[in-house]
């Protein structure tokens, strides 16, 4: 990492057996730039060479919040697992802004309206299968997670975001005149959403936010334990503060599991984190600016 007056680069190697990859980014000037083996990269390649996902004081936001948080979840395990993903998401982004205009206009004609709603529907099935299919493979890891870190059977139900029995083609047809007067499109893979339950029940309405932590976790855990599984591919876990809202049984479950994953675990906190005596790994300590190895 380097620093410069008014820039930030930021470089790597990764070591994937065959192969060493190069990746950098670089802040200056109000603009960013993606290195990959030293072309110019987009963010989604950097993310399917590097997947990155974390775990922090704030993850019960997770279950706190709003569906988007969750469905940004989901749809990182199904960029990374299922192929054609990111091409059917960008496409589907694409028609639904396109039909959003439309509704917003002076009164779009029908067929019009019909073409966009023919394609949005169409590529959107074509993202729900794929949610769906990852889901279900998702949710298999996430039972064994759930008994491994809260001793309760963990579940997923996964809400596609349009009502079931119906297309979405149908389902757009019906909500139209809605549609024309919000000036948006209501239903489609855009409103879908993950509830999670603790044996049965849902998570926010009867865990404690030490619990939600847990159930991030287990979700979290689930999501790189697939993505070895499916790819044979290692991941970067980053850990922030691992005890916050944990008292040390649920600390020591926490870590013991996060040390069982093929993925590359980097933990940051406040002050020194306990971990088992056999574990061997480098140590650094941050103060006022300058690293020092330890």
């Amino acid at each position: 990492m380097s620093h410069g007056e008014e820039s930030l680069t930021v470089y790597g190697e990764l070591d994937q057996g065959q192969r060493i990859r190069r990746l950098g980014v670089s802040f200056g000037r109000g603009h960013l730039d993606k290195r990959l083996d030293g072309e110019s990269a987009t963010g989604s390649a950097l993310a399917e060479v590097v997947p990155i996902q974390s775990l922090g004081p704030d993850s019960h936001e997770l279950i706190e919040g709003g569906p988007s948080g969750r469905r940004r979840l989901l749809d990182w395990g199904v960029f990374h697992v299922e192929r054609g993903y990111l091409e059917a998401w960008q496409r589907y982004r694409r028609l639904l802004g396109q039909r959003n205009t439309a509704l917003k206009g002076p009164g779009p004609p029908a067929t019009e309206l019909r073409v966009w709603t023919t394609a949005l529907s169409e590529t959107g099935e074509d993202m729900h299968r794929l949610r769906a299919a990852y889901v279900a493979r998702l949710g298999v890891s996430v039972a064994e997670q759930g008994q491994a870190l809260l001793g309760a059977d963990l579940t997923l139900e996964y809400r596609r975001g349009w009502p079931p029995g119906v297309s979405l083609e149908h389902a757009l047809a019906a909500s139209e005149s809605r549609d024309r007067l919000s000036g948006h499109t209501e239903v489609g893979p855009h409103r879908a959403d993950i509830a999670v339950y603790v044996d049965g029940r849902k998570v926010e309405t009867v865990a404690s936010r030490g619990q939600q932590k847990l159930v991030v976790a287990a979700l979290i855990l689930a999501q790189e334990q697939v993505l070895s599984a499916a790819l044979g591919a290692r991941g970067l876990l980053l850990v922030d503060d691992p005890a916050a809202e944990l008292d040390s049984d649920a600390l020591d479950r926490l870590v013991a599991r996060l040390l069982r994953i093929e993925s590359q675990l980097i933990f940051t906190g406040l002050g020194p984190i306990a971990l088992p005596s056999d574990v061997s790994c480098a140590r650094f300590h941050v103060e006022r600016g300058r690293v020092r190895a330890l």
